[in-house]
């Protein structure tokens, strides 16, 4: 009798473990699968903590701010975790009696290539349209890869890079404009990190990267090139984070302000305001 009774409590232990060993494969199962749809979600943030993308509901009195892009979109760098999404709402308060509604959409690592095929899918489309102002930070991963190169080499992938930049940024205003033509677009030049590991070349190629930018952002009607060169150039230990390539909050801030004080004259009915 006390062998059955033995026999039976091993039987029933081992029913339990394989029990809750297929529960716990299971919910692995669901796990990973979640991971992978929100893997096909573009990362980011809003004010509301909302997810990346979705429209926040639009108040009668309102602005809403999409800011796009790479890591600077996405406020990499800023100690505080804030970045654009928090500071330039707080510069325009002073500026405009609507408040301004942030939505952050920011990938590190992003290429034009990358958002050109951002912009054109169906996800980001409500979010595109329902923008007032979008700001938009990208090139930066595009030219640190020429870094590398030396000599003609350089040159010629310079020029490679260069103009697909330009072909693909000229796209990602057209396929914005053709989903929300009204929005003002505020475009944010590039920096250079250091003033000590960069040679004179380099930042030739800064310069020249950061004028062709310009020229096409300023053929739109409705948008704007914020240049930083000049902010980061002589503040780089004042405004560079610990990674020694991006913005600290300092340097968010100061981006923030140079951008909230280009867009005063629209907030206030200027001319292009519409």
């Amino acid at each position: 009798m006390l062998k059955k009774i033995l026999w039976f409590s091993i039987l029933l232990l081992s029913l339990i473990g394989i029990i809750t060993l297929s529960a716990g494969f299971y919910q692995a199962l669901t796990i990973t699968g979640q991971s992978s749809q929100a893997a096909d979600v573009p990362t980011g943030r809003n004010d509301t903590g909302e997810k990346p993308g979705v429209v926040l509901p639009k108040k009668s009195n309102s602005l809403g701010l999409l800011i796009l892009g790479d890591s600077i979109a996405n406020g990499t760098g800023d100690e505080t975790g804030k970045g654009f999404s928090v500071y330039l709402p707080d510069y325009l308060k002073n500026q405009t009696p609507k408040e301004v509604v942030a939505n952050t959409i920011g990938i590190d690592g992003l290429h034009t290539s990358d958002l050109l095929e951002l912009v054109r899918g169906e996800k980001l489309k409500p979010a595109l349209a329902a923008a007032d102002l979008l700001l938009i930070s990208i090139g930066g991963n595009d030219l640190r890869q020429i870094r590398r190169l030396r000599g003609m080499e350089r040159d010629d992938g310079f020029q490679k890079t260069f103009d697909s930049y330009l072909s693909g940024l000229t796209s990602i205003l057209r396929t914005i404009r053709k989903t929300n033509g009204d929005a003002l677009i505020i475009f944010i030049g590039l920096y250079s990190p250091s003033v000590q590991d960069i040679s004179r070349d380099d930042i030739r190629l800064l310069l020249a990267w950061n004028e062709g930018a310009q020229k096409i952002i300023e053929q739109e009607g409705r948008a704007i090139f914020v240049p930083t060169y000049d902010l980061f150039k002589l503040n780089v230990s004042k405004y560079i984070a610990f990674d020694a390539l991006h913005p600290n909050a300092a340097g968010y801030q100061a981006i923030a302000s140079r951008v909230g004080k280009n867009i005063e004259g629209y907030l206030n009915g200027g001319p292009n305001r519409r």
